[in-house]
């Protein structure tokens, strides 16, 4: 299966540049040859939930392609959040949160920020007299009403299934893995630690924690994080977690310029910290 989804994908690929399509995107299924539509959200699937840029499961080519298929969308059919025009001709919340979640998986939290705060902004009723979102998400957030009635479209478009239950999830768990999320590529278990909470999730001297969090690897896992934007420095104290398993911290709150775990310094490789397993304290100081 894999090794035929992969071809199938090569296959579109080549074709759309045989066309002579100048922009690289993975259309909807293997008979959308051009089909530069917002049905193309689909291939957000191959970050979440299917996860295959994992280990590089379908190749580094269609890694790359899934990637720049992610920027097309958002560049084509994000207006705050995901415009479904091709078939809702509605915004999406429930497919904005899966995009969102496809860029903290791809790495661009920026952007999974912008979509996240988009949707959160939309469930919440307006200033004006007009009280049509009442604090939650449904299905097909209608262009009207995420305009404030300044956009009203010439066609049919939808406003229904509130509150949605997959807009619910996908919203719970987009929260869970931004406070954390495993991975086991190669037999090498990892955690993924704060992978998106960035500076104003957590002032000068305010902390976020997960507590008895049950975790893939059969055991639950626990953190407090702390913030001191004046020394410019975030400490972490794991309290809880499975055995043999190694973290991985992306620190979002600038370039990292040192580590520490459990009093001794870690070799900086980036922003993304790498420690061992057995870590109960680290910290890391960024500039």
């Amino acid at each position: 299966m894999r090794q035929a989804t992969a071809a199938s994908i090569r296959w579109v690929l080549d074709e759309q540049r045989r066309r002579g399509e100048w922009e690289t995107y993975i259309p909807t299924g293997p008979g959308d040859v051009g089909r530069r539509d917002s049905t193309m959200i689909g291939a957000a699937a191959y970050f979440h939930p299917l996860r295959l840029h994992l280990g590089g499961e379908l190749g580094d080519d269609i890694d790359r392609a899934a990637r720049w298929t992610l920027d097309t969308l958002y560049a084509r059919f994000v207006t705050g959040g995901f415009r479904h025009g091709a078939a809702w001709n509605a915004y999406g919340p429930c497919l904005t949160l899966q995009l969102a979640h496809a860029y903290l998986l791809a790495g661009n939290t920026a952007r999974m920020d912008a979509l996240l705060g988009w949707t959160v902004a939309a469930s919440l009723p307006r200033a004006d007299d007009r009280v049509v979102a009442l604090g939650a998400w449904n299905e097909q957030h209608a262009f009207p009403v995420a305009s404030g009635f300044a956009e009203v479209p010439h066609r049919p478009w939808y406003m229904g299934d509130i509150p949605h239950g997959w807009a619910a999830a996908e919203y719970l768990l987009l929260l869970r893995d931004i406070l954390f999320f495993e991975a086991e590529e190669d037999r090498d278990p990892h955690l993924y630690m704060a992978p998106d909470v960035r500076p104003h999730w957590v002032p000068d001297g305010e902390r976020v924690a997960v507590e008895c969090a049950p975790t893939l690897f059969g055991a639950p896992f626990g953190y407090r994080l702390a913030h001191d934007a004046g020394a410019r420095r975030v400490s972490v104290d794991i309290t809880l977690s499975p055995e043999q398993v190694r973290y991985v911290y992306p620190c979002r709150f600038g370039s990292v310029r040192a580590v520490s775990a459990d009093g001794r310094a870690v070799p900086v490789l980036g922003d993304d910290v790498h420690l061992p397993a057995g870590t109960r304290r680290f910290e890391v100081d960024y500039v």
